[in-house]
């Protein structure tokens, strides 16, 4: 039998959602060993028990201890950093390789070559965490696949570095290519450049919910309230 880990993205998916949904799939409530060793200091991490509509999750938020004042790295600063810590093989190579697909998916955007692209809020220590946190939680996890449901991508506009920006932006919207999308609830931005960054990165199939037997469910908060439970629901089974 296999672990198959389902995630239900029906409000859509996030990065510090997906840490969330993880780390309550795994009982855990502490990020931070998952990420030691890891070559930056300016942040702390919080988890706390909290809810949406009703449902019981994980709130994960990523703070900077002190504000940067350079937060637009470049991909080779942050495979710098990347490189330069203490992590697992696994966490590694998928770390850099979520960010890799970022840069192609940005660099495509602004017509440049992936090594010239500067991330702005991915370049952030908020979205550095996420990534490389999502990647220790699933090699702790370590399913032998991974599925996702139909992506709620939101509507509306979102503010970022390049101005107001429809939603999907644009960056987001390469990354969702040949995923299956559907828009519904109240207009704001549901998923984000690093969550969708994050389905590709684990090579996430896209279909209902498998056959099996459920193990666990996890869910993970995001930072909105709206008409839907803004959260992301995570299911283990073993099926085939």
């Amino acid at each position: 039998m296999k672990r198959i880990l389902y995630l239900n993205c029906f409000s859509g998916i996030s990065g510090d959602m997906f840490l969330g949904a993880l780390l309550d799939l795994l009982g855990k409530e502490d990020l931070n060993p998952f990420v030691k060793g890891l070559a930056l200091e300016n942040f702390e991490v919080t988890v706390q028990k909290s809810s949406k509509k009703g449902i019981s999750g994980l709130d994960v938020k990523v703070k900077e201890k002190a504000r940067e004042s350079h937060i637009h790295r470049g991909l080779k600063e942050i495979e710098k950093i990347i490189e330069n810590s203490a992590l697992s093989p696994f966490v590694r190579e998928k770390s850099l390789e979520a960010f890799r697909l970022l840069a192609a998916a940005e660099a495509v955007v602004h017509g440049k070559e992936p090594e010239e692209v500067h991330f702005h809020e991915v370049g952030a220590v908020d979205s550095i965490i996420d990534i490389i946190g999502a990647c220790a939680l699933m090699e702790a996890l370590n399913p032998d696949r991974v599925v996702a449901s139909a992506v709620n991508v939101g509507s509306g506009t979102v503010l970022c570095a390049h101005g107001e920006l429809p939603v999907p932006a644009p960056a987001t919207l390469k990354l969702l290519e040949g995923i299956p999308v559907f828009v519904k609830g109240e207009p704001f931005e549901r998923a984000t450049p690093t969550g969708i960054t994050l389905l590709r990165a684990f090579h996430a199939e896209f279909e209902d919910m498998p056959s099996g037997i459920i193990e666990r469910v996890g869910y993970g908060l995001g930072d909105r309230d709206s008409d839907l439970p803004n959260l992301l629901q995570a299911i283990l089974l073993r099926g085939k």
